[in-house]
């Protein structure tokens, strides 16, 4: 055997590859543990670029290489990537992964395959790892983003701190970074990187370098342009590219058939404002079928059972891939198909790019556009989305007669409680309630918070749950403009329901800029709780505004922070404005368009119906 791979190597050296790798062949044929004879197959098939079986026969060597398992473990991984089979790079990485548990750049490929693949929970064992043993740069970023990617910000922000010293102003760890410190409400740092990035943009232009997600761009910026730019970028990365527009036909002797595609069936904010839409659809008209992506973890609960009850079509896509996903549904016939996404986690965008359906809509779960994904049209308000949007949607625009939001109203209907010290509250004292995310809380607009805390002696701001350091932060930051931290009471997690009956024991919400609260502010509105909010600048600023304006309250929409800071503290010290604000809340549940759920119901269906020719 050993005079074939003799043979075998000179006729490689002489060049001639082709009759070196008959000749390995012969070998391997007669000595199948030759590992010499893999290496040399694989090495001839590098230089030819046969990258996929350079890789088989350097995983084929791993296990009978007795001291270089690494190297060619590593090698083969990166010829399996480079050749376009990722999945068996990473089983050959996980081959290795018990032989070298903390080798850093096993751990490295581990992670970023997996990582690349969607897989963030598998990824964070191998981050962790790579977060103790990786010294190079991609080392932490590549941990960083696994870390981010799982909320685990508080252990992503140093490795992404030691990366930027390493690479300053490298632009996804500044990203990465920034959003680690919003989600940790580390308000100084956050407002700092952001000045960074917006000098950055500045000076790049029309080519500047974004790396961050659409659904991130909406939390700390109003500019619709930028997020009409980071949405086109999204699609672009994520996505393939968008498939042709079916042929429009008309839709005759039949009910109109909508499909709604969300991961948000179970109890989730989309669905408590969304299951009464469900229920109130006119079956005469249209035929409803729910594309179902919820993972399994969440297939549980009551909005859940009451979503699957109201519609006649439940289609579990869950396991099907986005182009099997969608072949089903234009099998199905699907006329109108409906995403409730957007660009948030856990979308399956991937679906509308194929264009299963004749007609594709946006709806509820994206305060913004959904640029470059197929959508057709974009449901919104005349408030979200005035004239001056329009310039920053791919979609055509379709503008409800009232307030985009869909709501319940057959929710619990809550009550102002006799006693508020069960929820850590003090019994005298204005409570202002500020249940927005973590993310959400930008500096300028907690600077507000805390100047009104410091007008209006014995209140207290009342916060959603948050993680541990990010509720330290916020205490932090209080103390530092004067403001006792146990003035700050931050709120236990509950279920939907329990937490729409605590929300009646506040006095006034405050809203939060320049992404305002949502569901937090509807929540709060149902609750009989006044709402005080600044007009912004793009949809995911206005829909306070819009929301307010459907209650008949559009009073408490103010033009910037120095006017909504005046306007909660004269409210804070005017009890009986304050008392009529409530009951008018309370009596708007039976009158107001926000909460004419029927009513919102056939505005949407009307909107559906004009989508399509003569639709019955």
């Amino acid at each position: 055997m050993a005079a074939l791979l003799e043979k075998a190597m000179q006729q490689y050296q002489r060049g001639d590859l082709k009759i070196a790798l008959a000749t390995v062949r012969r070998l391997l044929e007669k000595e199948r543990r030759n590992v010499n004879g893999y290496l040399l197959a694989g090495t001839i098939h590098e230089q030819q670029g046969n990258l996929l079986e350079a890789a088989r026969f350097f995983a084929d060597a791993v296990p009978l290489s007795p001291d270089r398992k690494r190297d060619i473990g590593l090698r083969a991984a990166l010829h399996y990537v480079n050749g376009g089979a990722p999945g068996k790079a990473l089983s050959c990485l996980l081959g290795l992964h018990p032989l070298m548990p903390d080798d850093p750049d096993v751990n490295h490929g581990i992670c970023s395959l997996l990582r690349e693949a969607g897989n963030y929970e598998d990824a964070l064992p191998f981050a962790a790892r790579l977060a103790e043993r990786g010294t190079s740069f991609s080392n932490l970023l590549n941990a960083a983003l696994v870390l981010v990617g799982t909320d685990h910000h508080v252990r992503a922000l140093p490795l992404l701190r030691r990366a930027l010293e390493m690479q300053p102003g490298e632009r996804l760890a500044l990203s990465e970074l920034f959003w680690a410190a919003a989600n940790l409400c580390d308000l100084d740092l956050a407002d700092r990187l952001q000045k960074e990035l917006e000098a950055a943009y500045a000076r790049e232009g029309a080519a500047m370098d974004i790396r961050e997600n659409a659904f991130r761009s909406i939390l700390w910026s109003g500019d619709e342009a930028y997020h009409r730019k980071t949405a086109l970028r999204t699609a672009e990365m994520l996505f393939p590219p968008v498939l042709a527009r079916k042929p429009l036909s008309p839709v005759t002797g039949r009910r109109i058939r909508i499909g709604y595609v969300s991961a948000d069936f179970h109890d989730h904010a989309t669905l408590s404002l969304f299951n009464g839409v469900l229920e109130a659809h006119d079956r005469a008209r249209f035929e409803i079928f729910l594309f179902c992506h919820t993972a399994e973890r969440n297939r549980h609960g009551a909005m859940r059972a009451r979503a699957l009850a109201a519609a006649e079509h439940y289609v579990d896509i869950l396991a099907l891939s986005d182009e099997a996903a969608a072949a089903l549904i234009e099998k199905l016939g699907i006329d109108i198909l409906v995403d409730l996404k957007g660009f948030t986690q856990g979308s399956r965008l991937g679906i509308f790019t194929r264009r299963p359906a004749p007609v594709q809509v946006s709806y509820l779960g994206f305060p913004g556009s959904v640029s470059g994904i197929g959508i057709d049209y974009a449901i919104a308000d005349a408030i979200v989305a005035p004239p001056s949007s329009d310039a920053f949607f791919e979609e055509r625009i379709i503008r409800l007669p009232r307030c985009y939001q869909a709501n319940d109203n057959s929710r619990l209907r809550p009550v102002r409680p006799a006693s508020r010290a069960a929820h850590g509250l003090p019994e005298e004292g204005i409570v202002f309630a500020a249940f927005h995310q973590a993310p959400k809380i930008r500096l300028k607009a907690f600077e507000a918070w805390m100047e009104i805390l410091g007008r209006v002696e014995g209140s207290v701001l009342w916060l959603a749950p948050l993680e541990e350091q990010a509720a330290e932060n916020l205490k932090r930051a209080a103390e530092a403009r004067g403001i006792h931290r146990d003035r700050l009471v931050v709120a236990p997690r509950m279920p939907i329901p329990d937490h729409l009956a605590r929300l009646a024991a506040a006095d006034i919400a405050l809203d939060c800029t320049p992404c305002n609260g949502h569901t937090t502010t509807s929540d709060a509105l149902w609750a009989g709780v006044p709402v005080v909010t600044v007009r912004g600048t793009s949809f995911a600023g206005r829909v306070s505004e819009s929301l307010l304006s459907s209650v008949g309250l559009a009073e408490l929409v103010t033009e910037d922070l120095d006017a909504f800071v005046r306007l909660t503290d004269a409210l804070a010290q005017d009890g009986n404005r304050l008392s009529v604000l409530r009951q008018k809340l309370v009596d708007a549940r039976d009158t107001a368009p926000l909460f004419d759920t029927q009513g919102l119901t056939r505005d949407l269906e009307a909107a559906f119906a004009s989508m399509l020719p003569e639709a019955p």
